[in-house]
């Protein structure tokens, strides 16, 4: 049996938990089915702080570096970890705009030889019920009815909100995500238009719902659901010009990449009130790495999240739409699995080339 020693850096409690549970589900199943030539044995070690220059010498003595979203691979701290020894830097995130891979290729043209992997998609179900769930929040203010209720004041002026029954939603990006936000959307009765750059006119047919241009979407939708990635055609997708299209009441939710949005350009729509509302899941401009970190002692320090924060018509998460115990479990163990086959010289299609 071969063991695999894993560092992990930004852990939070619940990483612990589901890559705990994860690898004894999977060193019980290799047990179970004696593949004894090829099962392993996970060893963890949990760091809080991110991977950074100074924190990358705590790899030390591990095969493997285990990192999310706002740990940063520079070429000098790919460097370290190939001076420590690491054989493969494990993402358990989909996105791998954080890893200069540049540097890792030129790092391996050298001498060594440094994997990729990640996890390639997330829980629709997750990230979809989320994206709702945020849209019904922002519509129907229930974040300042909790917040009035909470301070004993029970007026309900101004928190007035619109059914989705009857009301057209625009979805943009309609892959898995926006497939199952879609289908959530036609069971409250709404008329659905999907924005893809792959169609798929079986499921149009399916809910009965058209493939139409961003512009028919701009201006057509009541709700408009960003669930595209971020490319360099869809960077800023929401701007200035698709803004003065939209109708007065619209509302907009983001869930995907933080800068599918300009946001300068939104301020001055909400500020405006030539939309009525916007929520999103992350926020574009964060210099400070605030997300998954606890910042209350601390001042933010970036003029527009102080802006956004200010505004009645905004409503804020932190990178959650993906955290969801099914989805927890789904990320720990893709990861794991992944790092296995590479370990073990087996063909990973979840390996970054």
């Amino acid at each position: 049996m071969k063991t695999i020693r894993i560092a992990f850096f930004d852990t939070k409690p619940y990483d612990k938990e589901t890559f705990m549970k994860a690898a004894t589900l999977a060193e019980g199943k290799a047990n179970d089915e004696s593949e004894a030539e090829d099962s392993v044995k996970f060893e963890f070690d949990f760091f809080e702080g991110h991977l950074t220059e100074t924190s990358a010498p705590l790899a030390q003595n591990h095969d493997v570096v285990c990192i999310f979203a706002n740990d940063q691979v520079t070429k000098q701290v790919a460097e370290i970890l190939v001076a420590e020894g690491i054989q493969i830097i494990a993402l358990r995130s989909v996105g791998i705009n954080n890893v200069d891979m540049k540097a890792i290729s030129e790092i391996n043209a050298e001498s060594s030889r440094l994997q990729v992997v990640h996890v390639p998609s997330y829980s629709e179900h997750a990230s979809a019920e989320f994206a709702v769930a945020m849209l019904q929040a922002l519509n129907r203010k229930i974040y300042k009815a909790y917040a009035r209720t909470r301070d004993g004041i029970f007026t309900n002026d101004g928190l007035v909100g619109t059914e989705i029954y009857g009301k057209t939603v625009g979805i943009i990006g309609a892959g898995k995500i926006g497939k199952a936000a879609a289908e959530i959307f036609k069971g409250y009765g709404a008329t659905v238009l999907l924005n893809a750059v792959h169609q798929d006119p079986s499921f149009g047919q399916k809910i009965d719902s058209e493939y139409v241009n961003l512009e028919e979407i701009f201006k057509n939708s009541d709700y408009i659901m960003l669930f595209c990635p971020l490319v360099y055609e869809t960077r800023h997708i929401i701007n200035d010009k698709c803004i003065s299209l939209m109708k007065k009441e619209a509302l907009i939710v983001n869930i995907g990449r933080s800068s599918l949005i300009d946001t300068n350009n939104l301020l001055d729509a909400l500020h405006s009130g030539r939309i009525k509302g916007a929520a999103f899941d992350i926020f574009e401009e964060d210099k400070q790495n605030l997300y998954g970190d606890d910042w209350a002692p601390s001042p933010i320090r970036d003029e527009n999240f102080e802006k956004l924060l200010r505004l009645p018509n905004v409503l804020m998460t932190h990178h959650q739409a993906y955290l969801t115990t099914e989805n927890l479990m789904n990320i720990a163990s893709v990861t794991l699995a992944n790092i296995k086959k590479v370990m073990n010289g087996d063909e990973c299609e979840n390996l970054v080339k």
